[in-house]
């Protein structure tokens, strides 16, 4: 009797401890999958454009600091402004970076991005081997000048207008890019012109008799009556993910603004950063345009009167150029 009720214990102790392990079993893979859950991040992509708006994101692209647990950023940096535009026509990043007329564009098109910042301020600057001090004696001269009837165009433009000199009294020579403008620069084809940085320094390594008139910034201050100057390049962010991502997206412009003073305060380094995550100008040329470059992050909230000037006078050109329509205040991401 005693031998079958210590069987009997044998077995039911067995079973306990089977149900322990089998309970302790369901446990640990209930955590298991829980981890792999809790590992899943949310996924960011953030678009810029070859160029200075890319060096002002170099140090996040390159380092990938966590912005915030959860969240897994993805850089990209675009070659052309064709196909930046057409990424956020498509609404694909949930941030990028774009030239301040883009920004307007596309809050037109899609409503769904909105101005959080500007991350640079207007980098163009009127050169010339002759001389000249002012923009007031461009009259009667032969100046190069970027994108007809385009922002950079448009902007020249304007401050000369608004200076009262006629326009039509420049013969202004156009071509498509700050690249193909440097070299009719150096061959003495042209002896004037405005151009942007990084463009400039490279231009200045070859060419040593060109000198620096004015900034087309400082001309914009002047007309404009603006403490910055015109916004340049912009950042948006989709207002639906703004909206959902509160935190992520003030973390991600404290880092923006960091990197850019980096970018500024590092011109040793800034080049090979940018270089390494896919910027095209060379690293010393870049190195060497940040004194000029302009770059810094100015919160959305401390540019709304600038901005509302610089869309009013390029709607006033062309309305086609900020998309048809003068964009109203729910452009701009400020909190109610």
């Amino acid at each position: 009797m005693k031998k079958i009720i210590s069987t009997i214990l044998l077995i039911a102790l067995g079973s306990i401890s089977l149900i322990g392990c089998s309970q302790n079993a369901i446990t640990n893979n209930k955590k298991s999958n829980s981890d792999k859950l809790a590992i899943v991040n949310k996924e960011v992509m953030i678009s810029a454009p070859d160029g200075l708006p890319a060096i002002a994101i170099s140090k996040l692209a390159k380092e990938k600091p966590i912005i915030k647990d959860g969240y897994e950023v993805t850089y990209s940096v675009e070659a052309t402004s064709e196909s930046l535009s057409t990424t956020v026509m498509k609404e694909e990043p949930d941030i990028a970076i774009v030239p301040s007329n883009m920004a307007a564009i596309a809050y037109n098109k899609t409503s769904s991005y909105k101005i959080a910042g500007t991350v640079g301020m207007g980098s163009f600057y009127l050169v010339s081997t002759e001389d000249i001090n002012d923009f007031n004696e461009l009259v009667g001269k032969k100046v190069g000048n970027t994108g007809k009837s385009l922002t950079p165009d448009i902007t020249v433009q304007t401050v000369l207008k608004e200076k009262g000199i006629n326009v039509d009294d420049i013969d202004f020579n156009y071509v498509n890019s700050a690249s193909e403008l440097v070299p009719l620069l150096v061959t003495d084809k042209l002896n004037t012109a405005f151009v942007p940085e990084p463009a400039l320094s490279a231009l200045m390594e070859k060419n040593k008799d060109i000198k620096i008139i004015k900034s087309l910034n400082d001309g914009w201050k002047e007309v404009a009556n603006s403490k910055q100057g015109y916004p340049q390049s912009t950042i948006i962010i989709k207002s639906d993910f703004a909206e959902n991502n509160q935190e992520f997206v003030e973390a991600f412009l404290g880092q923006l603004s960091n990197s850019i003073d980096w970018a500024n305060d590092s011109t040793n380094n800034a080049g090979e950063y940018a270089k390494e995550i896919g910027v095209t100008t060379d690293p010393n040329i870049i190195n060497k345009s940040m004194e000029r470059a302009n770059l810094k992050f100015i919160s959305v909230k401390d540019m709304i009167e600038d901005y509302n000037s610089y869309y009013q006078k390029l709607y006033n050109f062309d309305p086609k150029t900020v998309g048809g329509t003068l964009p109203d205040e729910g452009i701009y991401l400020v909190e109610e």
